[in-house]
């Protein structure tokens, strides 16, 4: 990561703040899916599989991780477009692409 990718972030928050205001809101009326799910739900079948503490925790922390991550996903996909095309890195495109096939395919199944 260099310096420009952080200024990039950065103006993606300033000029689209009310996606900022978005996602914070929407983490107060979900609190009890990505905290709720990965506590009681994954480490619960996670114990069921293992006694190993470590991988239950680890295994808690990744998955609640990645659902308190989701509402902030478009932030990340406008700031990851325009930095490809300051970069114009293939790496960067494939990232976005994938991601964002990752990002429908999760909640086609809904």
């Amino acid at each position: 990561m260099n310096v420009y990718y952080y200024s990039v972030y950065l103006k993606t928050l300033k000029k689209n703040f009310m996606l900022v205001i978005m996602a914070t809101v929407l983490l107060i009326p979900t609190f009890f899916i990505w905290a709720g799910i990965p506590l009681f739900i994954i480490g619960g079948l996670i114990e069921n599989l293992t006694n190993n503490a470590l991988l239950v925790h680890l295994c808690i922390s990744l998955s609640g991780g990645l659902l308190f991550s989701l509402p902030f996903m478009p932030i990340n996909f406008k700031a990851e477009k325009k930095y490809s095309q300051y970069n114009r890195a293939w790496c960067s495109k494939v990232f976005h692409v994938c991601t964002n096939n990752i990002h429908i395919s999760l909640f086609s199944n809904f």
